[in-house]
């Protein structure tokens, strides 16, 4: 690291601000806030940094596109539709909310596309430590995984959150061929 670049910032992060807003010129990833944002761009991306966290019987889900209480908690309730689908367990049905590719968080990218690549990996590096903090300060009686799971056949590049400890214990009714929790009768849910 040279003396100019600031502690904690890695090259490709000063590279891929100079490469993308060359006015600003600098090597210090802090002026970049003052010359490009503003307070409304700020509160919009806090949720990003810091985000939302949702408990739903029993299971933390990170919430980062709305409503998302409403659509898990639905789709609790409705089997899925192909009779194709393999059984899944409580734990792998919470992980698989719990997986978010870096590329599709966003509908716009700066740039070309090695450029918007290495800004995707920098982002998801910053993600996986600010929501490893959220979900240790949240949950501190819980342990979770929050890693960074390189492309591959089935996914590009992503973040996947997984609770470690204590292990998810499956609500009552879950049922892994349909992957629903089946009211009981009396439900108020639809028994």
């Amino acid at each position: 690291m040279s003396d100019e670049e600031p502690e904690n910032t890695s090259g490709a992060l000063v590279r891929i601000l100079q490469s993308a807003y060359p006015e600003v010129g600098s090597v210090d990833p802090v002026e970049y806030i003052s010359e490009l944002g503003d307070s409304v761009q700020a509160l919009v991306y806090s949720m990003l940094f810091w985000p939302k966290l949702v408990e739903i019987e029993g299971a933390v889900f990170v919430a980062l596109w709305g409503d998302d209480a409403q659509y898990i908690s639905r789709r609790l309730r409705v089997p899925v539709s192909s009779s194709k689908w393999a059984p899944l367990s409580w734990s792998k049905f919470v992980d698989s909310f719990n997986i978010f590719e870096i590329a599709q968080i966003f509908r716009q990218n700066r740039g070309p596309a090695e450029l918007v690549e290495d800004a995707n990996r920098e982002l998801a590096l910053v993600l996986v430590r600010s929501w490893s903090a959220r979900l240790s300060a949240s949950f501190p009686e819980r342990r979770f995984s929050v890693r960074l799971v390189a492309s591959d056949e089935m996914m590009e590049s992503r973040i996947e959150v997984v609770q470690e400890y204590p292990p998810l214990v499956p609500p009552s009714g879950w049922s892994s061929e349909r992957r629903i929790i089946i009211a009981s009768e009396g439900d108020p849910n639809g028994g």
